[in-house]
């Protein structure tokens, strides 16, 4: 057996060197055909926000000598005569600026440029104090950043690029459509936020996942670990992820599709129209998903049985518009409405469930305000609102169930219900309305000091209604239910002249209530009211030294709380019952870091970090399953200790290499079993179900023209994933059987662009040596799959 998996290691092992060999075969020639030049310039065009913009040309245009960025934004324009010449840059959507420089016979100089948007008026960006510490505070920002440029093109969702992030796994339960979360530092669920533009979307993730973004839409992807900034709101714990999005030149359309692995489909588009005279920009878009996810599974409670997902069926479809002013009294007034729609069938594991689906509608209206010296210079005002309203049903009705060999057996109760862990039918017609507001207000006081309030506040009514699960049960035990929260921060962020040295000081308030009925399950005792009031208080403070320019320390330490989600609180109405014994997770963390970041200073782009962490989480809260259904329960305490190390470098001008390793312990340090005097025998065990050691690595070979011709650009990407194994249950001794295998994925993909960036052709292959997957209590994921894209912007 031994030798078995050690021969399997090395075909996968030589495998991947003949892929990295074949792939250095292709380009390496294209280096050595380099010739003889008087002299160079070489360099990146970046937005204000120091993005990399992709496809801007840097030309002489009196020698008739260009170059357009890559992926990387980076330009590299030979055979320049010495002397002086000007350089013209260009990017649509964005001021074009000349630039004078000199250049020696030999020559190689280096050049950033900056460009602003073109609907930026000069009275903006204008150099006044205010303005210039502003500047410096949004350029100081202590975040991990996925720009635009390493998204451009992609085949992958954004899960699947976060993914290849340090310190952070996605624990999926299935094919595309499937639940998943994000785990981050190993913490994972509602305890990561979620955010687009600032705006929690985390109360909404029962049906609108990350996923449902397109990636073509996204600017930039910010990466908070340890200490999440109190303007982005909510009482998020350990992290939180928000997706930027672009902005969008005056006329513009992108539309794309997707073919992938078991029958799946994806569509989406995007239309933007910036009517400049009247400062309005319109736009509209949407995209639907579809998938078989009819992939073959082997059964983890049967051994050698495999089973072809026959009842997996996915649909989802996403549509929204927008309509934005930028010259009213207002800087920005925008308004979003949105529709979502999902149809999910329910495929069994255990046993082979043939008719159960849920589906579900959502409607969103968002509004956004926003205003620069707002009454007072130096005064920024930003306020989001958002309404939602739900429908959801899960259908389960079918009076007889099945095994894997095709026995048909009675359920439980004489009304159906095929999904056996809940014991009853279900047609259930839930509704919920939410409400949200979000209010920003950052006051510059001087170039070193600034101040930020933020308020956070949340409603959430619930009217659940099934009547043939009471039928079934005999009573109901699902009510009415409302919940309403205020999260408030207040921020003092001190920094020295040159912005040396950065102190961030926040103080947290939460508070919370809840108003429903509850009923015991097993007694005929009438429903009791539930009223709950909670409160509580958190701070951080973060601190941040750079020794040179481009080497900075890092130091944190908080004391976090995380109210319980509403989902959490009240349930679902149907498998999740409420819970209104929760009490809020608290969380003691300390983080240090180490970064040398040396993008725009050296050719390279080198970037290290080296981060380690320290966590003890107190009433955690988990997900616990039931006879009748599943609630969620506070677990206990739990010490997380780790270390990150994240290394990224353009090793070529044509050859871009990233590597990264994670490695977390977390230890339930509970004395007792849970309401008892009983020794916890458990505690100091490694908690389960959360993995502890993973690393990724990746190259990326890009070049223009590789095939003649004008205004392409291709990109070879490989990307590796490795996974430690873990137990998915309390490991009492190493012969323990609940364990997810070790897992070492190798992805390959490829990207062409033509016309400037305007036709992209993608593909990529997923788990290329197919290896077994399995992750999330043991659930079996999909093996080899391929995906091909075909993505047309119009700007």
């Amino acid at each position: 057996m031994i030798q078995q998996k050690t021969d399997a290691m090395l075909r996968l092992t030589q495998a991947t060197w003949i892929i990295v060999i074949l792939l250095f075969t292709l380009v390496t020639p294209l280096c050595a055909q380099q010739k003889k030049i008087d002299a160079t310039l070489y360099g990146t065009v970046i937005d204000e926000h120091a993005t990399p913009l992709v496809g801007a040309t840097v030309a002489i245009e009196s020698k008739s000598l260009g170059a357009m960025t890559n992926a990387q934004g980076q330009f590299t324009l030979e055979g320049i005569p010495s002397g002086v010449h000007t350089f013209t840059i260009r990017y649509i959507g964005y001021r074009t600026i000349t630039k004078k420089i000199t250049l020696a016979k030999g020559e190689r100089k280096r050049a950033v440029f900056e460009l602003l948007p073109e609907d930026k008026m000069l009275s903006e960006v204008m150099v006044t104090a205010k303005g210039k510490a502003r500047k410096i505070q949004e350029q100081a920002m202590p975040v991990s950043v996925i720009s635009m440029a390493q998204l451009q093109g992609t085949v992958s969702d954004i899960e699947g690029i976060l993914a290849k992030t340090v310190g952070i796994s996605i624990r999926a339960t299935g094919g595309v459509g499937s639940a998943s979360r994000i785990n981050l530092r190993g913490l994972e669920g509602k305890r990561v936020g979620m955010f687009i533009d600032e705006i929690s979307i985390s109360d909404q993730s029962d049906f609108l996942n990350i996923n449902d973004i397109p990636v073509d839409m996204i600017e930039r992807i910010e990466i908070y670990k340890g200490i999440v900034p109190a303007k982005l709101g909510g009482s998020s714990m350990g992290g939180a992820v928000n997706l930027v999005i672009r902005e969008y030149p005056e006329r513009y359309a992108d539309v794309s599709y997707t073919l992938e692995s078991f029958n799946t489909h994806k569509g989406q588009v995007v239309l933007k129209r910036n009517l400049k005279d009247t400062g309005l920009v319109i736009g509209a878009g949407g995209g639907i998903t579809y998938s078989d996810n009819n992939y073959t599974m082997e059964s983890p409670y049967i051994p050698g049985l495999k089973i072809k997902r026959q009842h997996d069926k996915y649909r989802k479809i996403v549509s929204g518009g927008s309509l934005k002013a930028t010259k009213w009294w207002f800087d920005k007034i925008e308004l979003e409405p949105a529709y979502i729609s999902t149809y999910q069938q329910l495929q069994g594991i255990e046993y082979d469930i043939r008719q159960a689906y849920t589906k579900s509608d959502l409607f969103i209206l968002a509004n956004k305000l926003k205003k620069t010296d707002f009454f007072l210079e130096g005064l920024d005002f930003d306020m989001s609102t958002g309404v939602g309203y739900s429908r959801y049903s899960l259908v389960d009705t079918a009076k007889t169930w099945y095994d894997w060999d095709g026995k048909e057996y009675a359920t439980p109760s004489i009304y159906g219900g095929e999904i056996l862990g809940n014991s009853y039918p279900s047609f259930s017609k839930n509704k919920k309305f939410t409400f949200a507001n979000k209010l920003n207000l950052e006051y510059i006081l001087s170039e070193n000091h600034s101040v930020n309030f933020n308020s956070f506040v949340t409603m959430a009514y619930g009217w659940p209604l099934d009547s043939l699960k009471v039928k079934g049960l005999g009573k109901q035990i699902d009510f009415n239910s409302s919940m309403k929260s205020w999260v408030a921060g207040l921020t003092y962020d001190f920094r020295t002249s040159g912005d040396r040295f950065l102190n961030s000081l926040t103080g947290k308030y939460y508070l919370y209530t809840m108003e429903t009925k509850s009923r015991n399950i097993y007694q005929t005792t009438p429903p009791e009211d539930v009223a709950i009031r909670k409160s509580s208080f958190g701070f951080s403070d973060a601190m941040r030294y750079r020794f040179t320019p481009t080497l900075m320390a890092k130091l944190s330490g908080g004391y976090d709380v995380r109210i319980p989600a509403e989902n959490e609180l009240l349930g679902d109405g149907n498998m999740i019952t409420a819970s209104p014994q929760l009490i809020p997770e608290r969380n003691l963390s300390f983080n240090m870091g180490l970064l040398l970041n040396m993008v725009g200073e050296h050719p390279s782009n080198l970037q290290v970090e080296l981060s380690g962490y320290y966590m003890y989480l107190k009433d955690m809260i988990r997900f616990v399953k039931g006879f009748l259904g599943a609630q969620y329960q506070n677990f206990g305490e739990m010490r997380t200790l780790g270390a990150e190390l994240e290394v990224k470098a353009d090793l070529f001008p044509w050859f871009f290499a990233y590597g990264n390793v994670t490695y977390q312990d977390l230890r339930d340090t509970r004395k007792f079993v849970e309401n008892s005097n009983i020794p916890n025998p458990t505690r100091g065990l490694r908690m389960p179900n959360i993995p502890f050691f993973m690393a990724n690595a990746g190259i990326e070979l890009h070049q223009e023209n590789l095939f003649g011709g004008a205004g392409h650009n291709s990109r070879l990407f490989a990307d590796f994933a490795f996974v430690e194994e873990y137990f998915y249950d309390f490991e009492f001794s190493g012969q323990g059987k609940r364990r997810i295998p070790r897992s070492a994925v190798l992805d390959l993909g490829v990207e062409h662009s033509f016309m400037n960036q305007r036709i992209f052709i993608s593909g990529q292959v997923k788990n290329l040596t197919n290896r077994k997957l399995i992750s999330e209590f043991n659930r079996p994921l999909p093996g080899r799959s391929f995906w091909i894209k075909l993505r047309y912007v119009f700007k």
